[in-house]
């Protein structure tokens, strides 16, 4: 009589046993495969972004590329571990993924300009219009390259301005290298009153280029006759210089020409060419 209370205890423990046989083994065992396929798959993922790290390094691609892809692509792996972990544990990823893919369209398309940058910046870097230090002309910018960024090209104009120009204007538009090839041709026009001697105002020209060193020898500077008129003519004095000797030389060519010419009781004008 005393032992009748024992029966509802061991219906409880029948009922534990069995509701932990049922539900919580199996969920148990399945966070377990999940957490497996998690780790397992984190630990792919690293080695698989590792060695894409190698081939883009080998590649020689920019280094804000470089990371930019390799977040992406880290993102990316990411994402279908936690799906297929999920999908371990029985959870529905169709509507995961569903919503996912809304949410990357949304992003898309209210990223519509900076997705463009970032293709023209892919292009920019792949292609190698100009690269890091070149002095370029961009639009209405003359400036050297400080920056190949994957949304913008950072330029330092020559009065020490920053300007960031979006990748996508650069790419639609023409793109002027002035250090790829070395060197820049200068344009003077100068203009002599008709009293003057040709061949005597040409021996003066070539005096002033040849004084200066940073001239160079080849290829040779050239004087030609663009105009003549009744009060006057025209010559073109084209030197050549580097690109970094450029402004200097513009500078000093026009004041040796003022000095040698008013020194010889000529009369004149000195320009740059339109086009320089």
């Amino acid at each position: 009589m005393l032992l009748a209370p024992a029966a509802p205890q061991a219906t409880t423990l029948e009922q534990f046993e069995h509701f932990a046989n049922a539900y919580l083994v199996p969920i148990g065992l399945k966070l377990l495969v999940a957490l497996v396929v998690f780790v397992l798959g984190r630990w792919i993922s690293k080695l698989v972004l590792h060695g894409f790290e190698r081939v883009m390094d080998r590649s020689k691609i920019d280094i804000s590329l470089r990371k930019f892809l390799g977040d992406m692509l880290y993102a990316v792996l990411l994402c279908a571990v936690v799906i297929a972990a999920l999908d371990t544990m029985g959870i529905k990823t169709t509507a995961v993924v569903a919503v996912l893919g809304a949410a990357g369209l949304a992003v898309g398309l209210a990223l519509q300009g900076s997705l463009s940058n970032f293709a023209a910046g892919v292009m920019l870097i792949v292609l190698r219009p100009y690269k890091v230090e070149d002095l370029v002309v961009i639009g209405k910018y003359l400036g050297r390259v400080e920056a190949i960024k994957v949304f913008h090209t950072v330029l330092i104009t020559g009065d020490y301005r920053e300007v960031s120009i979006p990748n996508g204007q650069i790419i639609a538009a023409p793109i002027e290298n002035l250090t790829v090839l070395g060197r820049r041709r200068v344009d003077f026009v100068v203009t002599i009153s008709a009293a003057a001697d040709l061949a005597k105002v040409r021996q003066l020209l070539e005096s002033v280029v040849l004084a200066d060193q940073r001239v160079q020898q080849s290829p040779a500077c050239t004087i030609e006759v663009a105009e003549v008129a009744d009060t006057g003519f025209k010559l073109y004095l084209r030197p050549w210089t580097t690109v970094d000797h450029y402004h200097p030389v513009v500078a000093d060519t026009m004041e040796r020409i003022r000095e040698t010419l008013g020194t010889a009781g000529l009369k004149f004008s000195v320009s740059l060419a339109a086009n320089t």
